[in-house]
């Protein structure tokens, strides 16, 4: 009985357990569907690599010839009446076996750097999820403490009303201040609750908190981007055609087509057989042609290469420039203004101990200040967003 209540109270509390983004990341890779399916697209490279270089079958051929209308079982009339058994082979000639496990293997090779680059995405996409979720998290915890601001300000405008030192119409701003926040507030909390069902979608996995550290630092993303999946993709893909455009050539060099027949005839004559070669002639130059295709487009992927590293390059540059400035406000906030506005709240207090300020001023300038950490909120917000972005581009290098 206490061991199953114990049991209970340990899967109750362990169901409601932070979360890492790594270990979300990790649950991602594990469940989703993309990925199972580009993994599968690697196996079916594999069992390409080994058709590349096995022949094709050969053809068995059985027949009787000669048949008389007039009786099908005579068979000993004349001579060219026989039963017979073939085999066709073709058998290939020249590198063209080679070149097609080469094409084959860069096909292999092309899967597993898209594999690679969607997990970057998702790994990108959960990170900026994570981040935004717990930002606005602390967004909503603020908008609790400006509530309560509101409401004080409520109760003691409300006091001055019966005193005759405020109108009914500041009573009401302030009330619909505090429905307008409400608003707000209800607005966030269906944003987090969003975020976190598309996170949960990706992973397959229930997240009741994340845990995550909010930590803001100078950053410099790197730039070199040449061992992206992405663009190494485009880079095997131009080499790959390299190597269509020489399997086209050394189709100029035809197969062999080897045909072998055994004619069994009746006793009174002998048996024989029949050989020959069948060769495709390379008479009307499709195959320079198609080579000619493979080499344009290998061309074209160099091009996309070139096109694409450049927007790449630029997208983590204006991203850098993203999060410098986010970085740069979020400084100014918190070590310049939001010090500065807690002397006034100080000055407030103190002036407030001789009645020299009003209770509103007191608490207009507590709201200011919440205003000021929801700005600091915001830069947050935008820093992390930049961060997660970059992950894709930068592969993690910082």
């Amino acid at each position: 009985m206490f061991k199953n209540i114990f049991l209970g109270v340990c899967l109750s509390l362990s169901s409601s357990l932070a979360v890492t983004l790594d270990e979300i990341v990790n649950s991602v890779l594990l469940h989703n569907q993309n990925i199972k399916s580009l993994e599968h697209s690697i196996e079916v490279s594999n069992s390409q690599i080994k058709l590349s270089t096995t022949w094709s079958n050969p053809t068995l051929s059985l027949g009787v010839n000669d048949i008389q209308f007039d009786d099908v079982t005579k068979r000993d009339i004349e001579g060219m009446q026989a039963q017979y058994i073939g085999l066709s082979q073709v058998i290939p000639m020249g590198d063209k076996l080679e070149l097609q496990k080469k094409v084959s293997l860069k096909d292999k090779q092309i899967a597993l750097y898209t594999l690679e680059d969607k997990k970057l995405q998702l790994k990108s996409l959960v990170y900026e999820y994570g981040y935004s979720i717990v930002v606005l998290e602390k967004k909503y915890e603020l908008l609790n403490k400006y509530l309560q601001n509101i409401r004080s300000m409520e109760e003691l405008s409300s006091a001055l009303y019966e005193n005759g030192k405020m109108n009914q119409t500041d009573i009401m701003n302030l009330k619909i201040s505090y429905s307008q926040t409400q608003l707000q507030q209800q607005k966030l909390k269906n944003l987090i609750n969003n975020l976190y069902l598309k996170l949960e979608a990706l992973s397959f996995t229930k997240i009741d908190f994340i845990d995550l550290d909010l930590d803001i630092k100078p950053l410099r993303f790197s730039t070199t981007l040449d061992t992206h999946p992405k663009l190494l993709s485009l880079e095997e893909k131009s080499l790959q055609y390299n190597d269509i455009s020489r399997l086209e050539l050394e189709k100029r060099v035809s197969d062999i087509k080897l045909n072998v027949t055994y004619f069994n005839r009746d006793s009174k004559y002998e048996d024989y057989a029949n050989i020959s070669v069948n060769i495709p002639l390379a008479l009307y130059g499709t195959e320079k042609t198609s080579a000619m295709k493979a080499r344009l487009q290998s061309n074209q992927m160099k091009s996309s290469f070139e096109d694409l590293n450049n927007t790449f390059l630029s997208s983590v540059l204006i991203l850098q420039n993203d999060l410098d400035n986010a970085f740069d406000s979020y400084m100014i906030i918190k070590e310049t203004i939001l010090p500065l506005k807690d002397e006034v709240q100080k000055n407030i207090e103190s002036y407030n101990k001789f009645s020299l300020t009003s209770p509103q001023t007191t608490i207009k300038n507590l709201n200011d200040v919440i205003n000021y950490e929801q700005m600091l909120l915001d830069e947050m917000q935008n820093y992390f967003t930049a961060y997660s972005k970059a992950l894709y581009f930068t592969q993690g290098k910082m």
